[in-house]
């Protein structure tokens, strides 16, 4: 490792593991993210409180002089979750209805901690029908951690805008989007779309709460 300080500190905070080929590959350490070099390409690898997840970033067209990983995905399962489904059918689709019919988008964050599990957690934005901005962004106890970004396109189509890429450009998290809203026999029906992101990388997940 060098001397410069700003370079330890990014190699310190965002590593690049060589996976070993005859030990096993240590774990990777808790609330970071690293990089692994791997016989097949090129893999990005997060531990989070909530779950870990692991991409293959690039596929080498030529077996490298490394060890074999796995990809590993705990993320998907969270959508699952009874807390989180709960939470959606309770706290989310029904405020992100009622702005959709004042035609305005809307926002909310789940969040995590050992103790309480998820929990929706209010935010404090300004929308309009194009847009939704957070004043600001709560600072959250040492032991809890957003896990779900939630944002609402009310009746205009789910999709991760560019100012979204923007916004999802550090830090790990689910992102979710909800679009296409229609009442239809008293429920609030929105169509979806998540994604993982992991320190600006983003990974489409299939899976609607």
């Amino acid at each position: 490792m060098g001397t410069n300080l700003k370079d330890r500190l990014i190699q310190e905070r965002f590593p690049t593991i060589m996976v070993p080929r005859y030990e096993a590959l240590p774990t990777c350490p808790l609330h970071q993210t690293r990089l692994l070099m791997a016989r097949g390409g090129l893999y990005i690898d997060t531990f989070q409180p909530f779950g870990s997840f692991r991409r293959c970033l690039w596929f080498a067209d030529r077996d490298l002089p490394y060890g074999e990983v796995e990809e590993v995905d705990d993320f998907s399962g969270i959508l699952k979750d009874s807390q989180v489904t709960a939470i959606f059918e309770n706290s989310i689709l029904p405020q992100a209805a009622e702005y959709a019919d004042d035609n305005r988008e809307w926002a909310g964050w789940i969040v995590w901690s050992k103790k309480e599990g998820y929990s929706y957690l209010p935010l404090n934005f300004e929308a309009s029908a194009a847009s939704v901005f957070i004043r600001q962004r709560p600072v959250l106890p040492e032991d809890t951690h957003l896990v779900i970004d939630v944002h609402s396109h009310g009746r205009m189509k789910a999709f991760f805008s560019s100012t979204d890429d923007v916004d999802d450009s550090g830090g790990v998290w689910l992102s979710v989007v909800l679009g296409s809203y229609a009442r239809n026999e008293g429920r609030h029906n929105f169509l979806y779309k998540c994604r993982v992101v992991v320190e600006g990388f983003f990974f489409d997940l299939e899976v609607e709460p």
